[in-house]
């Protein structure tokens, strides 16, 4: 089940409305085995996996309750961490480990795992090793009601691709009375819209431009790679802010808040600035539970340029099992290193030519670099080989101008993608200082119904879907 497929559709309603009419002593129950219900739709074994997290990080939460036992805490987060190496690392280190004994005149045939990747593994156990974390440092209170606890680890909305939670953040909701608000409801259902609209008019229709140059990047020329670079860029925006935008509007529709994942990330004026705002719930993970137990920025600058580097590396490796995400997570590290070292420079350059460090020169030239900057290291992201992102970006600097061929799309959708990809800027330049739903709910009810109508049949008209079509393929996430 997912959430742009009949099913969700048919689910949710029915969910939405047993929670709201149920006496509250029960809505929680009803919640989680709708929960698990979701999360069954993919495969049994998917929530038996699920369920040993739920209890292991529970068990460990109820024997740190008032006791700093590390070894407790130790022992929870290597089982946490070898259940995520098994199922998602252990075939590419093997192949690692046959690489390095062929550089020493080794030929060692290494095994393949058939191993099936359960879904959203990589979100709830990061989500179970922040509780227990939490617990241990006193930054939350152990539960003692395990199916509260059970709920904040399946909670439909966000299980399978996040936003990653907080304990302090969530668990206090399921507490709570939420009784059926209109103003709520409709805003959870408008986001969902939007974040619909973004995935099957934006992010589905440049993914075929993208796929298509990037299969064979050697047949196109500088522009078209160029293009096709800049479009992944605004595809992977659109995918993976889309869910964000379903799994909030979700949630909001039932009266609860998740954490906000993305704040207009291509405005940054820095790559620094922009892991501030994009994937937040990731970010802010990384940098409590890894960044600063390494020593942050307090061991001295040298240390700090390291500790960013080692987080960057490891964020690579949570993206996937690749040298690629590597390769994009080192150097995603390594711009902020050079941006840190060069700032100086950089502010006695625009000194001298008497620029306003607020003006506006300044910020389009560092907002036009910053997405430049990720623009480069999003295009290992998306190609499948090392080979292959060194042919994209060397055939934007050394192939021909332009390549009569086609990238997949016709003008026609080419000029809705535009029209749809303006719209976008629009909303998320207003967004920067107001609410997207707030603003919505502001509209007088001509506008509001005029807003709904112009998203449902643009993703009627202009969406990917149909006959063997993958409505749900998210980049961040796993389709099931």
């Amino acid at each position: 089940m997912t959430f742009l497929s009949l099913p969700f559709f048919c689910f949710f309603p029915i969910t939405a409305l047993g929670y709201f009419c149920l006496p509250r002593r029960v809505k929680n129950l009803w919640l989680l085995l709708a929960s698990w219900f979701f999360y069954l739709w993919a495969r049994p074994v998917y929530l038996s996996l699920l369920l040993f997290v739920i209890a292991a990080s529970y068990l460990t939460g109820r024997l740190l309750a008032g006791r700093r036992k590390k070894g407790v805490l130790a022992l929870c987060l290597a089982v946490l961490g070898v259940l995520l190496f098994l199922f998602k690392y252990v075939n590419f280190a093997l192949s690692l480990a046959g690489q390095a004994l062929g550089l020493l005149g080794l030929t060692v045939s290494m095994p393949v795992l058939e191993l099936v990747l359960p879904v959203g593994i990589s979100f709830y156990l990061f989500q179970a090793m922040g509780y227990v974390i939490d617990v241990y440092r006193g930054k939350a209170e152990a539960q003692r009601d395990f199916l509260r606890y059970a709920l904040f680890l399946s909670f439909f909305p966000q299980v399978v691709s996040g936003p990653i939670a907080r304990a302090d953040q969530l668990l206090p909701q399921f507490d709570r009375p939420h009784p059926f608000q209109w103003d709520a409801f409709r805003a959870g259902l408008f986001r969902f819209l939007w974040g619909a609209f973004k995935k099957m008019v934006l992010a589905d229709q440049l993914a075929v431009l993208v796929n298509t140059v990037f299969a064979a990047p050697e047949s196109y020329g500088a522009v078209q790679l160029a293009g096709a670079a800049v479009a992944f860029s605004l595809q992977i925006y659109c995918d993976f802010s889309a869910y964000s935008d379903m799994a909030l509007g979700t949630a909001g529709a039932m009266g609860f808040t998740l954490m906000e994942n993305f704040r207009t990330p291509y405005f940054s004026r820095s790559i620094a600035e922009f892991w501030r705002r994009w994937h937040i719930s990731l970010s802010s993970w990384f940098r409590d539970y890894l960044y600063i137990p390494l020593g942050g920025s307090r061991r001295g600058t040298a240390r700090k340029y390291v500790n960013v580097l080692i987080v960057f590396a490891v964020s690579g490796l949570w993206h996937g099992a690749a040298m690629t995400f590597v390769v994009w997570g080192v150097l995603n590290g390594l711009y902020q290193v050079a941006g840190a070292l060069t700032q100086p420079l950089r502010d006695r350059a625009w000194a001298a030519l008497h620029v306003s460090p607020e003006g506006k020169v300044r910020r389009l030239v560092q907002v036009g670099c910053t997405f430049v900057l990720a623009t480069i290291a999003w295009v290992f992201f998306k190609a499948s080989t090392l080979e292959g992102a060194l042919a994209v970006l060397g055939g934007i600097l050394r192939g021909p101008l332009w390549v009569p061929l086609s990238m997949g799309l016709n003008r026609w959708d080419l000029l809705a993608v535009a029209a749809g990809l303006l719209l976008l800027l629009l909303v998320d330049l207003r967004s920067v200082n107001h609410s997207l739903t707030g603003g919505y709910l502001a509209l007088p009810r001509p506008g509001r119904w005029a807003v709904l109508w112009v998203l449902l049949f643009a993703c009627l008209i202009f969406g990917s879907y149909g006959t063997g079509y993958d409505a749900q393929s998210f980049l961040y996430g796993f389709s099931f």
